[in-house]
């Protein structure tokens, strides 16, 4: 039985999801009501553009300033003059973004011009047209829901993009993603007959509490339950405000013990302990090396306690290395949605001499790696036998969170 477990950990909520009693991921969020710029659209104004950094500099408040890439500025919403055609990015402009990274280290949080919203079954764009399908959606169900769309004819549905997210091919009934679509529809209509009228660092939009958001990414087949120990989640979770949660038919319990707390119930900080160690061991008696760089992150795989005698014969050698090879490919792909790493990771597997056994755990390191929610992609072997995988970067790293 698969659970997620929320429980409050020094001054924030954690996340976790229990597979089998065994952690495959750990995400941290703010507290209910605390204040999070992440997914904040703001009438921001333009302090300074900076070409030789391709970015730009503006305030959403007196003393809060982001960063912008200009590779984002395609398409602008600006309050204050009227934008002509071809024309850029300039200081003063007062332009509608919205915060997609938290503020990291010393960088500031980073803003986009390229409005979204995203629920459990779709995410809405506002520049852009047309009706989009997660890849795991079977074709006939993207045929259905797609029909079942264009029969319920969404008022202003056209005037935005839509990609219906794979949490939608589990629905028997739609009625939960066209509510979505039209919620999503109605607060972008607000924001284009609002924006121009509004002072500069108004806050157009504030998403929900940052749990929930975390809730709506996780899949729904991925968990079966949610457990919390904190009161104020359990109204959060429970409350007529997230109907959403109720329509869903997942189990939502509030845990009460005073002699044993949720955490220590399901040893959450041995895990998390565990999740932030540099060694990490496998079944068979080998283990992994992980060691995150400011570059890449790198995976060592070694054969440990389960030493190769010199005695096997060079099949059963090779085989023997495959299966500690296919042991660590399970535990890579969970080490990296439970530690959150992204950008470029790189993993020195035992050497096998086997091109077919190569392809072999090419093709089951895929199959584990295309089970996270984050996109995740296997680039290949290199000549040394390095593999080499990339991660998306969607929230911050367990280990600086």
């Amino acid at each position: 039985m698969s659970k997620i477990i929320i429980t409050k950990q020094n001054s924030k909520l954690l996340l976790s999801l229990f597979k089998d009693n065994k952690p495959f991921l750990f995400q941290t969020a703010v507290l209910p009501g605390d204040n999070s710029l992440l997914g904040n659209i703001y009438l921001a104004k333009v302090k300074d553009v900076v070409p030789a950094i391709s970015g730009a500099f503006l305030s959403v408040s007196v003393e809060q300033t982001v960063y912008l890439p200009l590779s984002d500025c395609d398409n602008l919403l600006i309050a204050n003059r009227k934008l002509e055609e071809a024309d850029s990015l300039k200081q003063d402009d007062e332009i509608v973004i919205q915060i997609s990274k938290e503020a990291l280290k010393t960088k500031q949080p980073t803003a986009t011009t390229k409005l979204s919203l995203t629920g459990q079954y779709c995410v809405c764009e506002y520049f852009g047209h047309g009706l989009h399908f997660s890849k795991k959606i079977s074709p006939e169900k993207k045929q259905m829901i797609k029909e079942a769309i264009c029969d319920c004819n969404i008022p202003d549905r056209k005037h935005f993009s839509f990609t219906v997210r794979t949490n939608a091919g589990n629905l028997t009934d739609l009625s939960p993603l066209i509510e979505e679509m039209e919620s999503f529809i109605h607060v972008f209509n607000q924001i284009t007959e609002n924006y121009k009228h509004r002072t500069c660092y108004s806050c157009l939009y504030k998403p929900e509490d940052e749990i929930i958001s975390l809730l709506k990414n996780i899949p729904l087949t991925a968990y079966d339950e949610i457990i919390t120990d904190d009161a104020n989640v359990y109204s959060l979770l429970t409350n007529n405000a997230n109907h959403h949660f109720h329509a869903i038919n997942k189990n939502i319990r509030f845990y009460q013990d005073e002699m044993l707390s949720l955490s220590k119930l399901y040893s959450i900080e041995s895990h998390l302990k565990e999740a932030l160690g540099k060694k990490v061991w496998l079944p068979c008696g080998g283990y992994l090396i992980i060691e995150p760089t400011e570059a890449m992150v790198v995976i060592d795989v070694n054969s440990g306690k389960a030493e190769i005698s010199s005695k096997h014969k060079n099949d059963l050698k090779e085989n023997y290395i495959l299966n500690i090879n296919i042991e660590a490919a399970k535990e890579v792909a969970r080490q990296l949605r439970l530690r959150n790493y992204s950008g470029m990771i790189m993993v020195d597997f035992i050497n096998m001499s086997s091109d077919e056994n190569k392809q072999k755990l090419l093709s089951i390191l895929d199959t584990y790696l295309k089970e996270d929610t984050v996109k995740t992609r296997l680039v290949d072997m290199t000549a040394l036998g390095i593999v080499e995988i990339t991660r998306k970067k969607v929230n911050k790293p367990l280990d600086i969170t």
